[in-house]
């Protein structure tokens, strides 16, 4: 079930809206919270419901460990938490991976165990990780009651996804009441951030993917790929992965907010970076804290010396490639993320303070195209793939056909948006809680904001039933394969 499928869209979340608001004022808070619980499972298992035992038994096995973490302890305990939740990511993603590298290395020919591979296990894997790492460290402790645990686990609007929720965020928003009672302004704020979301998947995204389908799938056939073609395919896709991949987080926020709950902010204009380490501040950003607060940290950070902490954050973006998928192109991608942000400490080392922000026109420009040639590679369903799409941008196999002026417009339509416009978080700055926007260095925005007013409401009713109208025709987010 997809945030832009009509089942999804006309049955499920109107139906659960309903059904949560009755339970909740007829049978009570902790009733109503039990209900969304049952319908994030229902949700769940709609996709697949042999996965049901995973993530259920994945909950509990988490839950017992929490409850059982104490200060003297919670190393081992940690340990073991640690080990059983990567364990299980491990033989479900990257068993395949292993088994044909081994096989390769040393010309065995080890089965592959062709398991597939369960939704969202990489998102609540390590949103359990950084709960039990939080446990050990005190800085939050597990629910007294387990639905609430479980609802922390498996709401729906942030399962398949995320973004990546601590558990010291959503775990006190369970408990606060009041944040049913405005129920109109639940729904009208959700809605609203909701229908920002679903704009940017069926209208932009959607329609950027055949451009980028049609470069990426050429390269993988192993034809040549022209400039025009390599260039408008890689735009696209870097066009095509912010819009989808935002638009799922936004659509998050909307749905979770339609429930009284706020969902911490996961994109910040990553586009209008000024360098690769303002890039990774804005991009993913609740993956980009994980990875610093329970890998970066870990490891060391910038505690132990200079090369201490190049080769810490190059680690940290070689397994962050690597959590993206078991291939070693995203191994790839990680790395040269990595080598772009060592190569960002060096200058800010060893050049004048301020230089990016002195020359941020410059600085920005080379950020962004340094991240459009580096998708290739996250893209690509192979080197080969990726060698050709690169050759094509370096001009190597020519001009090649004329894609048509399709590709330009959706491009530069992309671009102007994303150059251009505030993102959601900025527009709707004022019904966000100060907390969340500051863990995602949100700013206010300079002039549109969000109000509850005629016009606001026609503009996102004519944006609704546009999307209404392109979501029963429809395609996976991008992210839920990872």
């Amino acid at each position: 079930m997809v945030f832009s499928t009509p089942i999804f869209l006309f049955v499920f979340l109107p139906l659960t809206v309903l059904a949560f608001y009755m339970v909740n004022r007829r049978l009570g808070h902790e009733a109503g919270l039990i209900l969304l619980l049952a319908a994030s499972l229902i949700f769940y298992g709609w996709w697949d419901v042999r996965f049901m035992p995973l993530i259920l038994g994945s909950i509990l096995v988490n839950y017992v460990i929490a409850r059982a973490i104490t200060p003297g302890n919670g190393g081992w305990l940690l340990g073991l938490g640690v080990a059983l939740n990567l364990g299980a990511l491990g033989v479900f993603k990257y068993a395949d991976f292993l088994v044909s590298n081994v096989n390769a290395l040393t010309g065995l020919e080890l089965a592959e165990p062709g398991l597939p591979l369960p939704l969202a296990i990489s998102f609540f894997t390590f949103q359990q990780i950084a709960f039990l790492v939080d446990c050990s460290r005190r800085i939050t402790a597990p629910d007294a009651r387990p639905h609430r645990y479980g609802m922390f686990v498996a709401f729906f609007p942030q399962l398949i996804a995320g973004p990546i929720v601590h558990h010291r965020l959503l775990s006190p928003q369970l408990g606060e009441k009041d944040r049913q009672r405005d129920i109109s302004a639940n729904l009208g704020i959700g809605l609203s951030i909701f229908a920002v979301g679903l704009a940017k998947k069926v209208l932009l995204a959607d329609n950027l993917a055949e451009y980028a389908n049609t470069a990426f799938d050429t390269a993988a056939a192993g034809e040549p790929v022209g400039l025009w073609l390599a260039w408008t395919g890689a735009l696209a896709y870097t066009l095509q992965i912010y819009f989808d991949f935002s638009g799922y987080s936004d659509m998050a926020m909307g749905v979770a907010r339609m429930f009284g709950f706020q969902l911490p902010v996961n994109f910040n204009a990553p586009y209008k970076a000024r360098n690769i380490t303002d890039f990774w501040r804005r991009w993913h950003i609740t993956l980009s804290q994980f990875l610093r607060d329970y890998l970066y940290v870990s490891l060391g950070g910038n505690r132990k010396g200079y090369a201490r902490t190049l080769a810490n954050l190059m680690i940290v973006m070689l397994l962050g490639g690597l959590w993206h998928g078991a291939a070693w192109t995203f191994v790839v991608w990680g790395g040269l993320h990595g080598a772009a942000l060592i190569w960002c400490r060096v200058l800010d080392r060893y050049l004048p303070n301020g230089l990016f922000g002195r020359f941020w026109m410059l600085s920005s420009a080379c950020t962004f195209l340094f991240v459009v040639i580096t998708w290739v590679f996250f893209r690509a369903t192979s080197f080969d793939a990726a060698s050709i799409m690169l050759q094509g941008m370096a001009g190597f196999n020519g001009l090649g056909i004329n894609p048509g002026d399709g590709p330009f417009i959706a491009a530069a339509i992309g671009l102007i948006l994303v150059w251009s416009l505030p993102e959601t978080a900025q527009v709707f700055y004022r019904q966000i809680d100060p907390e969340i926007l500051a863990a995602a260095h949100v700013t206010p925005p300079r002039k549109e904001r969000w109000k509850p007013n005629a016009r606001w409401g026609v503009g996102l009713a004519v944006l609704l039933f546009a999307c209404m109208i392109a979501s029963w025709s429809y395609s996976e987010f991008i992210y839920y394969n990872f």
